[in-house]
């Protein structure tokens, strides 16, 4: 399981950063890259679906999305996948990020979804890849850094900011107040070129693709501010005036970021648990040939009445009655039983549970979906992608509260610009960023 998982991650390119293969991709969804073909295999569907109990021919595989922020984002990928022929189901969770698709298999691969979900512009990999941790700790190292620039030149910027707010009329002459206004813009670059990239790639994104998401009302608030701001330190005679918000915009992408960086440390958090959980089981395992001897495996190959070799510091890999030999075992997922189990010649163990003793020879009575560890793998994996009523509400509603977002803020724009240009577009950014939760 572990090399098809590494298998996943390298050919699944990554759209967000810029890889070539992963834009080619995008631009063309019917072209897929030929490696994704060793996914339609059904030997390797396993490592990331199960079978459908009562529907011969459907499976259900769970997968983590990358680069989703919002609910409208959730949405576009459910679309995506929905319009794949041969989906039947699709649920999508935007606060996990993790998605449960129901698929025919007699309709559709692995590979066309998995191309759906990368043409729309996201990264789809299954729940349990090997390197998902790493990279989930590369995104939060990278916003940390993005959140200390932004705490760091925010607090500058408001000591630049600060004699202009308690000066009285004469007290700063205006060299200095240009001077600290320049200082303010040079301190802001920093945030808008580095903090906020996330917010205006997300943005281009969407933008590029006919959609919108959370991410283009902030991007467009902060450009709009950042420029308005500009104007009024380069051109304070201008027709937007001689006003700058360098320290409202560098608080509110530090804001944010602070948000979005507490975000990322929850479903961390949530997301390790439930991977070690569903990684506990054995990549490979020794199976006893017909003469007897034993040889190694990989996991997902062993089936009903195998004798498997179990040895100490293993995970049994399926249920299974012990046949030879005896040992102490660690259920404690299973039953919650703190203390190690004595098992011994005709006893049963579990899939899931540690061999702590000796080495033990087990013929298998219970494989894949219908062991008790994979059923509460199953009831995790459920709980984690699975939305409310409400939130599904939510979610169907959020394009449309941003379109009319967008709207308002035209009209109020509009409205403002013949009495003063540059409060009609700092009114309009008031109505984007509102938007922001």
């Amino acid at each position: 399981m572990q090399l098809a998982r590494a298998q996943v991650l390298s050919v699944t390119p990554p759209t967000a950063s810029g890889d070539s293969v992963g834009a080619e991709a995008a631009r063309t969804p019917d072209a897929l890259p030929v490696d994704l073909d060793f996914l339609d295999d059904p030997l390797e569907w396993s490592a990331f679906s199960h079978a459908v109990t009562g529907c011969p021919g459907t499976w259900e595989s769970s997968l983590v999305i990358e680069g989703m922020h919002c609910a409208a984002c959730s949405v576009t990928v459910e679309d995506a996948l929905l319009q794949t022929p041969g989906v039947l189901s699709v649920q999508v969770s935007a606060a996990s990020h993790r998605a449960k698709i129901v698929w025919a298999q007699n309709q559709v691969l692995p590979s066309a979804w998995l191309a759906a979900v990368t043409a729309v512009g996201y990264r789809a990999v299954p729940a349990n890849d090997m390197f998902a941790s790493k990279r989930r700790r590369i995104e939060t190292r990278q916003a940390l850094w993005r959140w200390l620039v932004a705490g760091l030149c925010m607090m500058q910027v408001m000591m630049y900011a600060y004699p202009a707010y308690i000066a009285a009329p004469g007290d700063l002459t205006a060299e200095m107040e240009r001077l600290l206004r320049w200082a303010s813009w040079v301190l802001t670059l920093p945030v808008i070129m580095f903090s906020c990239g996330p917010f205006f790639k997300a943005a281009l994104r969407d933008v590029s693709r006919g959609r919108i998401s959370m991410d283009l009302p902030v991007a467009l608030g902060i450009a709009i501010t950042f420029a308005v701001s500009s104007l009024g330190t380069f051109a304070p005679e201008g027709i937007f005036g001689r006003e700058v918000y360098f320290d409202s915009l560098t608080m509110f992408v530090f804001f944010l970021l602070t948000g979005r960086w507490l975000e990322l440390r929850l479903r961390d958090k949530t997301a390790g648990a439930l991977e070690a959980l569903m990684n506990r089981l054995p990549d490979n395992v020794e199976r006893q040939l017909p003469d007897g001897s034993f040889n190694r495996v990989a996991a997902r190959r062993i089936a009903v009445g195998d004798v498997l070799r179990v040895h100490p510091g293993e995970t049994f890999p399926a249920d299974g009655f012990i046949t030879a030999g005896a040992t102490s075992v660690d259920e404690a997922l299973m039953t919650g039983e703190s203390r190690p189990v004595a098992r011994a010649a005709g006893m049963p163990v579990m899939c899931g549970s540690h061999n702590l003793g000796g080495t033990v020879i087990v013929r298998v009575d219970c494989v894949g979906a219908s062991t008790r560890y994979a059923q509460i793998v199953a009831l995790m994996d459920s709980a984690a992608s699975s939305k409310p009523h409400s939130a599904q509400i939510a979610d169907r509603l959020a394009k449309p509260f941003l379109v009319g977002v967008l709207v308002a803020a035209a009209l109020a724009c509009a409205w403002w610009w013949e009495r003063d240009p540059g409060h009609a577009l700092m009114v309009a950014v008031a109505v984007l960023i509102v938007t922001c939760p």
